[in-house]
């Protein structure tokens, strides 16, 4: 959509529009934090003490600080225009030093940089920086933006604060128990001065530019909780780790996954469309009072009730998986239980503030989770969770039966602001993220086996994940369905996803205590497959059309699923399980191949994508959660470790080199494929979503996950190779990866434009041999000739691509069939 009213320019920096949205560079930061997240989850759980749930509560403020930073720029300031991605990039990077760092923000670790220190210094550049550009605009705008003086003078005062409680502590001795309390009570009070210097400076005179780009920049980083809240579910089990799956953990999986769900229905059912057409009405300086409270501050305690129930869930599954069945300590109840009250008081609160709404599940809700608190303690841990999902599901079976004619009532007034949206809906983006965690053990199954016959297993996983999703990818842009069976359906084939992720370490072995881990997973495949197609079933029942392309999506799963339960029935041929297994992988690459070659089955006429713009926007958002997991997974290769100048230098050039791929693809590419798929009929949209999207995106989708693995090797290991490192599998994966997108990159781009860009092929001829020349030197040397050719390559097909840029840039014309919104 285009922004009302002229676009303003203050310097090279453009101002944002009313109906602005947020825009994939800012998602693609928001993943960014992430990381952050889930390093003070896992700070946290490594010793689960009430002086750690402090400090990890301190630490999310101050993250939460710079997060918000971001929110303000890009509601004033169009971020991914002109000069904007090269300063967003560049705090981005910090951004990732900051949370590799967490966890010496209290007591440094010997042998590297003073993380405390280091700590405090990424955190003021991130809040400088994002008050320069403020600053900017307050210049060229006088009059209706803040003084000087109420931007800069909380933050000045904190950061004499910060800065004392980086160095103060010291002379007490570095590590001791007196020092980290000063430490804690310093950052303490830097956050009282920067929130309460705000209020009393009376900062909400900034005014909100686009609610839509406001509201939803929240709606994404809730959702971004979410999807660390998974993450740290599954890493309780052991990322990348070959712990056998026992039932305990496949109900644990499920039971989290009910419960997360639930949780996320809460705010996307009512609330989210509630307060924004509060926002919408309101306006001047009750606008902006109504984002400060409602958004800046209230959202906080919901984020950070996803935070202790992720902390909860994380110490959930330890328990599961290494420590049978037992009872919940007495932090790992309050962590489960107290983060779900949390985020339920916060959630009433912002009901109560933005729609003068005082939600009676939401307090049901509360009053149910103190009350069987105390019988979980008596359980062992699976009951106990599954106590808690039992109390959360209970809150939309009261709104579908006590409180239904006022749930009733409250569809009908939001339903103004529900018929507006059309793009990737927010169940949508939930399953993505649960997919993104599959792709993070993907990686990590190829790091643990560092050979040929670990990036076949890779390679084979990721493409059945990959069909997996594209079927439901495709249900969603050929029929919308909001009710509660469709929503119940999404959160079984995240369940199974979930459960497919945990068991993706252990798909090709049985190791003994445990579930087959083989079996585990093509029998969750199964359901996930299953689901989508009673899905479709039950949207399509009454037209005859669909019938015959029900059969033809059906009889191709039926045969994968008998290709992959015959593979798990061949006995080993040999007593080792980690040899290689012919007649398995050839049953395995069976599966895959007629889960592909299914696609030309399809009738081309009937395999709808009603809208161009939600089916380009569904494929660009798993490219971009595919990179932030990217960035999630090279992050743990730091974790735990004295962060040194060598392992920040490799940081900040791994996020250069995604960074560049990011650009590769969302610069021109991705807006072109959404035009060309608008331009044509039905047929010949279906057949080149098939092929540009379907099949050339799963190449690029491979060389992610590559890349990620490149990196997470190459950064770990960066301190130990000073010298030449061959041909070996890091340094492979790394460049191997990044041509292999590129590749990916340009058949998707052929295949829309029927042209070949040259400097594209140069570009990857130059990268195959560089490959060459960097076995000749060291893992931090080819990590920094990889990021600066392709920041060289980026810079030129920027330059060459210019006026292509500019006139994509132009609005589209409103589709006039869109993905109908079915009720039933």
């Amino acid at each position: 959509m285009a922004d009302k009213g002229p676009k303003v320019a203050a310097g090279r920096i453009q101002l944002v529009g009313e109906s602005s949205a947020v825009s994939r560079l800012e998602l693609f930061l928001d993943l960014i934090f992430v990381f952050a997240f889930v390093t003070v989850t896992a700070m946290a759980a490594a010793d689960l003490t009430v002086a750690n749930l402090l400090h990890a509560g301190v630490l999310l403020i101050l993250l939460w600080s710079c997060w918000l930073s971001y929110a303000w720029v890009g509601n004033a300031v169009r971020v991914d225009r002109g000069v904007m991605p090269a300063v967003m990039f560049g705090l981005a990077a910090i951004v990732l030093v900051m949370g590799a760092n967490l966890q010496e923000a209290f007591a440094d670790k010997p042998g590297g940089l003073p993380g405390p220190l280091l700590f405090v210094i990424c955190y003021l550049i991130i809040r400088i920086g994002t008050l320069l550009i403020l600053t900017i605009l307050t210049r060229s705008t006088p009059g209706h933006r803040p003084g000087l003086a109420q931007l800069w003078l909380p933050l000045t005062v904190a950061a004499v604060v910060l800065l004392a409680a980086a160095l103060l502590p010291r002379p007490l001795g570095e590590g001791s128990a007196a020092g980290e309390w000063v430490r804690f009570g310093l950052l303490l009070l830097a956050v009282v001065v920067e929130y309460g210097g705000s209020m009393a400076m009376r900062l909400t005179s900034w005014p909100i530019s686009s609610v839509k780009h406001w509201t939803e920049r929240f709606h994404l980083i809730i959702l971004v909780a979410f999807g660390e809240v998974i993450i740290s579910a599954g890493m309780g089990q052991g990322v990348g780790t070959g712990t056998p799956v026992s039932w305990g953990v496949v109900s644990g999986a499920v039971l989290s996954m009910l419960l997360v769900g639930v949780l996320w229905w809460t705010y996307f059912d009512i609330a989210r469309f509630g307060a924004e057409d509060a926002l919408e009405r309101a306006s001047g300086r009750a606008r902006a009072l109504l984002a400060r409270d409602a958004y800046t501050f209230l959202h906080l305690p919901m984020i950070a009730g996803l935070i202790l129930l992720s902390l909860g869930l994380k110490h959930t599954f330890n328990g599961l998986a290494f420590k049978s069945i037992q009872h919940e300590s007495g932090l790992g109840l309050f962590a489960l239980y107290g983060g779900v009250a949390l985020y339920l008081v916060g959630l009433i609160a912002f009901e109560r503030r933005s729609m003068g709404l005082l939600g009676r599940g939401p307090i049901t809700g509360v009053a149910l989770v103190l009350v069987l608190a105390p019988v979980a303690a008596h359980l062992p841990v699976v009951f106990g969770l599954g106590l808690l999902a039992v109390a959360v599901v209970s809150l939309v079976l009261l709104d579908r039966t006590v409180f239904r004619v006022r749930h009733r009532a409250l569809h009908g007034t939001i339903e103004p602001v529900t018929e507006r949206f059309s793009g990737v809906t927010p169940k949508e983006l939930f399953l993505d993220l649960v997919y993104v965690f599959a792709f993070i053990q993907v990686t990590e199954l190829m790091t643990a086996v560092p050979n040929a016959r670990g990036l076949f297993e890779g390679v084979v996983v990721l493409t059945l994940l990959w069909w997996s999703w594209s079927c439901y990818a495709w249900l969603g842009s050929a029929f919308r369905t909001e009710n509660a069976v469709a929503r119940m359906m999404l959160l079984g084939a995240a369940a199974s996803i979930l459960v497919i992720a945990i068991a993706v370490p252990v798909v090709f072995a049985d190791l003994p205590g445990g579930l087959s881990g083989p079996m585990v997973f093509v029998t969750a495949y199964g359901v996930v497959r299953g689901l989508n197609l009673v899905a479709f079933w039950m949207i399509t029942r009454r037209d005859r059309a669909f019938r015959g392309q029900l059969v033809r999506l059906a009889v191709p799963a039926a045969v994968v699923l008998a290709l992959l339960y015959a593979a798990v029935a061949v006995p080993q041929t040999s007593a080792d399980p980690d040899a290689f297994q012919p007649v398995r992988s050839a049953l395995w690459v069976a599966a895959v191949v007629v889960d592909f070659a299914s696609g030309y089955l399809l009738n081309a006429r009937h395999w709808l994508v009603r809208s161009a713009e939600h089916w380009a926007d569904r494929f660009g958002l798993i490219i971009l959660v595919a990179l932030g997991g990217a960035i999630v997974s090279t992050g743990l290769s730091v974790t735990n470790r004295a962060i040194s100048t060598m392992m920040v230098l490799a940081t900040v050039l791994g996020l250069v080199l995604i960074a560049t791929l990011w650009w590769a693809y969302f610069d021109v590419d991705a807006t072109m494929g959404q035009r060309r798929v608008q331009s044509l009929s039905d047929g010949q949209r279906s057949r080149l979503a098939l092929e540009a999207y379907t099949y050339a995106h799963l190449v690029m989708i491979i060389g992610i996950v590559l890349v990620a693995l490149g990196l997470r090797k190459t950064v770990a290991e960066v301190e130990r190779f000073h010298g030449p490192v061959g041909w070996d599998m890091p340094l492979l994966t790394l460049f191997g990866g990044v041509i292999l997108f590129l590749l990916g990159d340009k058949l998707f781009w052929w295949r829309i434009t029927q042209r070949i860009r040259p400097l594209r092929v140069v570009a990857i001829l130059t990268l195959i041999a560089l490959t060459a020349v960097c076995t000749r030197v060291s893992r931090l040397a080819g990590l920094a000739v990889l990021a600066a050719a392709l920041t060289a390559f980026a810079l030129a097909e920027t330059i060459s691509t210019r006026q292509l840029r500019q006139a994509i840039r132009e609005p589209l014309v409103p589709e006039s069939a869109t993905p109908p919104l079915r009720k039933h």
